[in-house]
């Protein structure tokens, strides 16, 4: 995602945001694009601003760093002024302005230095502040970036609010997260596995109450008990010459494997812990888990543990993943003891009961039963 602002940018929010991390990757594009950036540092010197930046994945070494931590606010500007006059600079990053504009005479003198100096010269500025300390900045910036950080359930939630956009489409927010090493991280920063063709089998443990399985196809397992049948779904579809992947949230995964070999199967069953990890996090291991396996059919049992941990967020992550299965053709069975919103996202529902399965589908409500000898399977 190339975060290219042109004019005048205040970034803005509280303490631990994100604000220097997004202005660093914005400098890190531009120097990789061979433009010239200026970046004064008001409070940190030159060699922790960059050791911060490479932390991040970030390299800022042929970026001109000014530390003035101790320097007088009206000096800073005479110099910033003076530089800008007589250098081919494209950007120039400013952190922190809060400092800056507490005074009255210096901020008129950088309302003046911004209309006067960046803007008829065509050098893009980029001032970080504080979100009480962003005005008068906030009136004459090209563009108004907010960025908000909170903890929702002890899971890290951070987004950029484009408040103001010259030119272009505002309004709205993107999720992002820092990670170490990938620095500042959007959603569509992640790779995209590529989709499957379109396919569908026949397997003796589900097809005769729902038809045949198809590539794409959401279906939700809402009740307790489903382990039998699910594993038997997943050894007859991995004996079609499909890859399965097998994700329990609450139960060993060492049993589910055997319980799969037992109908003369394979899978890969993976035992997942829920962390309190941010959206983005969970989403790049989602992803990652996809590029190593390449799976054909995935079946997650006992996702409640993500809502009880996540709470709405994880309505928020379910809906994205299965979106993205659906749109890379992997078909996706989802065990849950409610179906916590998910319904209306699925092709296919379930809900298993002693002897007997309500399966709502396209075609309406069916009542199959459900049978548990010789081998667990649904029957209409």
């Amino acid at each position: 995602m190339l975060l290219d602002f042109k004019g005048v940018t205040a970034i803005y929010g509280r303490p631990g945001a994100g604000k220097t991390s997004l202005a660093m990757r914005i400098a890190h594009e531009r120097i990789k694009a061979g433009e010239r950036v200026l970046w004064i540092s008001l409070y940190e010197d030159k060699e922790t601003l960059l050791k911060n930046a490479e932390s991040l994945g970030y390299d800022l070494s042929k970026a001109e760093v000014w530390d003035m931590i101790f320097v007088k606010t009206d000096a800073i500007l005479n110099q910033v002024v003076s530089a800008v006059s007589q250098s081919d600079y494209k950007l120039v990053v400013v952190d922190s302005i809060s400092s800056v504009v507490e005074g009255g005479q210096s901020r008129e003198y950088l309302i003046n230095a911004v209309y006067r100096v960046f803007k008829p010269a065509g050098i893009d500025f980029i001032g970080i502040a504080e979100e009480e300390a962003v005005t008068p900045l906030d009136y004459i910036a090209d563009n108004l970036i907010r960025l908000e950080f909170n903890l929702v359930n002890g899971v890290a939630e951070r987004r950029m609010y484009v408040v103001k956009a010259r030119g272009r489409r505002a309004g709205y927010f993107l999720e992002f997260d820092i990670l170490s090493g990938k620095g500042v991280v959007f959603l569509d920063d992640l790779p995209r596995p590529q989709p499957k063709g379109v396919w569908e089998r026949r397997v003796d443990a589900l097809s005769g109450g729902i038809g045949a399985i198809r590539g794409g196809n959401i279906y939700l397992v809402v009740g307790r008990g489903a382990t039998p049948l699910l594993a038997r779904a997943a050894a007859e579809l991995s004996r079609e010459g499909l890859r399965v992947l097998y994700r329990v949230f609450s139960r060993d995964a060492t049993a589910v494997s055997a319980m799969v070999e037992k109908f003369g199967g394979r899978a890969v069953v993976q035992r997942v812990e829920p962390q309190p990890h941010s959206y983005i996090t969970h989403i790049k291991g989602f992803y990652d888990n996809l590029a190593e396996i390449n799976p054909d059919v995935v079946i997650s049992e006992g996702v409640d543990v993500e809502f009880l941990m996540y709470g709405s967020k994880a309505r928020d992550i379910n809906l994205y993943e299965l979106g993205e299965l659906r749109r890379l053709g992997i078909a996706a069975f989802i065990n849950v003891d409610r179906d916590w919103g998910l319904r209306h996202l699925s092709d296919v529902v379930i809900l298993p009961r002693r002897g007997e399965a309500v399966i709502y589908s396209p075609n309406g409500r069916r009542t199959c039963r459900y049978e548990q000898d010789p081998a667990p399977r649904l029957m209409c």
